[in-house]
């Protein structure tokens, strides 16, 4: 018999039958409740009224210049490529509610990235924005998609547009012409629709397009409200007999809007709880640490390499005094690193916020998201990934799909509404990440104490002499070291061996470390088939994705050059 865990008591959740965007816009904030900030100019902003607006004249603009949306919805699909501005979630309302699909690309793509996403996800029509004028307009060239279909969207105080590159259309259609969007209730089009495609960041292969339905964003917005709704019940509104209100929420936009974290996290929850986004145009640290004390930042989410940089930096002060929420996600975060961040937010970082504030989450763009979540009030530090969310079920099973032992190491396999559609045009990718209607994350995790943890990516999982090594746990180590500032592991082929773990080290000061120093430090901490044989190389920066995952691929072709390596790493 499956042993399947589920949240303890919300195993399931009725969900409401109905769109995003209408779900969205009834939300309990009035019509003059800010949402979005310009973070280089607050005096750019756009309310909840403005925005619905702002929404349905690009759907009009969308529909009336490129018939987005004409033949049905789930069909025609929109290519945006954009760092931060305060109109994104205008369009991706508009794409939406034009009937449209919203393709989310990098925006650290290349020309021949960016056309490959184009063409993979059929798209005929693109939005960019200002910086990436000439990459789109390359990409699109190789296509065949002409300049009049290249759209760059602009959120400039005074000069909002969305203009084709040949200067012939505006897709910002007048106050007086707007198109509302169709209200869907019938659950079998909500679960089958098509309005996202994220893709995946294609560490293993090519990146594949996740299908995100209304239900999907719809399931993942009510089920991470629940708990959050709970604690602050329970925390600001029972405090003897009078009325506390919660602090107002209020968050800065610096990830990438093509991750998950940045589209549910900038465009879609704060939408939800009618909290204020406050947009950063590109992450830059000093801006970071500028606006966050600025704007007196109350929930933050970010990754753990600037948790990291946090933890670390004599910059940090006050800046994050105001917090009463933190989380992080995307990559696996050690205990010992949440402790030495969570010391710098909030009052034990020399402000008045609550002394534990940083937890974690777990999930996927193909889970819409979280998945699993650290409930607030129930502080830890042990690097857990938080409880399963509210109509979640989980399993950790082994190579041949058995259910492991508390205490023993699996793959985790899902099964929810927030899961998936299958990838975009790829069925056989489709099958593949099934087994059954359980999906296969890919992550090795474990049950341990009653909490659960990730311990990696299991296509990132070493193997020296049969016996498992994960990088993560290494780079929780190396983390430690006083003179290490970053660190990533990865593994060189042996053919007696497996893989020699090698690490590559961001040095404090590289006149002040040694490779036998670090490979010592390690030795000490863990048992000897997990020890640093593959070496240590100090490098002056990690290759990192968009949202600040390690690039493997690539340390693993820096190696193979260093080290003269042919075969296959």
């Amino acid at each position: 018999m499956a042993r399947i865990y589920k949240h303890p008591t919300h195993s399931k959740v009725e969900l409401p039958d109905i769109d995003l965007c209408t779900l969205l816009f009834g939300n309990l904030a009035q019509d003059d409740t800010v949402l979005h900030v310009e973070a280089a100019n607050p005096h750019n902003s756009l309310t909840k009224a403005k925005q619905r607006e702002v929404v349905e004249r690009i759907a009009h603009g969308l529909r009336t210049h490129y018939a987005v949306g004409s033949q049905g919805p789930d069909r025609d699909v929109v290519t945006v490529i954009s760092h931060g501005q305060i109109l994104v979630p205008s369009l991706l309302y508009g794409v939406i509610a034009a009937g449209g699909v919203y393709s989310a690309a990098s925006p650290s793509s290349t020309v021949d990235e960016l056309a490959r996403q184009i063409r993979a996800g059929k798209s005929r029509l693109v939005v960019c924005g200002s910086e990436h004028a000439a990459t789109a307009a390359q990409a699109a060239a190789k296509l065949g998609i002409p300049r009049t279909s290249v759209l760059v969207l602009d959120s400039t105080a005074g000069k909002w547009s969305l203009k084709s590159l040949a200067g012939d259309v505006d897709a910002l259609s007048p106050p007086s012409q707007r198109l509302p969007w169709e209200r869907i209730t019938d659950p079998a089009r909500l679960k089958n629709s098509l309005i996202v495609i994220l893709w995946s960041s294609g560490t293993t292969g090519l990146p594949k397009g996740v299908m995100l339905s209304h239900r999907n964003l719809v399931a993942e917005t009510v089920i991470t409200s629940i708990q959050s709704r709970e604690w602050a019940m329970n925390e600001f509104m029972t405090q003897g007999d009078a009325y506390v209100p919660p602090p107002a929420y209020r968050t800065l936009a610096h990830l990438p809007i093509s991750h998950i974290a940045g589209l549910w996290g900038y465009l879609v929850g704060p939408q939800y709880s009618g909290g204020t986004v406050h947009w950063m145009r590109r992450y830059h640290w000093a801006d970071l640490l500028r606006y966050a004390r600025q704007f007196q930042i109350t929930i933050f989410y970010t990754v753990p390499s600037i948790y990291l940089r946090i933890s670390k930096s004599p910059d940090v002060t006050d800046h994050f005094a105001h917090l009463v929420g933190a989380a992080t996600g995307a990559a696996p975060m050690d205990g010992t690193l949440q402790k030495s961040a969570n010391a710098r937010l909030g009052g034990s970082g020399g402000g008045g916020g609550k002394e534990q504030l940083l937890g974690q989450t777990w999930g996927l763009s193909e889970t819409t998201g979280a998945i699993t979540a650290q409930p607030r009030g129930d502080p830890d530090d042990t690097g857990s990934i938080g409880a399963v969310l509210p109509g979640v079920e989980l399993r950790i099973v082994d190579d041949g799909f058995r259910d492991v032992e508390p205490g023993q190491e699996g793959e985790l396999l899902v099964r929810s509404p927030l899961v998936m559609n299958g990838y975009f045009d790829n069925p056989e990718a489709t099958r593949a990440a099934f087994h059954g209607d359980w999906f296969c994350t890919g992550d090795i995790g474990v049950l341990r104490d009653g909490k659960f943890y990730v311990v990696d990516r299991k296509k990132e999982l070493l193997k020296y002499k049969g016996l498992q090594v994960a990088p993560a746990e290494l780079e929780g180590i190396l983390f430690e070291h006083p003179k290490v500032r970053e660190a990533a592991v990865i593994g060189l082929p042996d053919p007696s061996a497996g893989d020699l773990p090698r690490a590559y080290i961001v040095p404090v000061d590289k006149s002040d470390i040694s490779a036998q120093e670090i490979q010592d430090y390690v030795s000490e901490r863990v048992a000897p088939y997990k020890q640093l044989r593959g070496g240590v190389a100090f490098v002056d920066e990690i290759p990192k994705n968009a949202v600040g995952k390690f690039l493997r691929k690539d340390l693993r072709e820096r190696a193979k050059k260093e080290l003269g390596i042919t075969s296959k790493l």
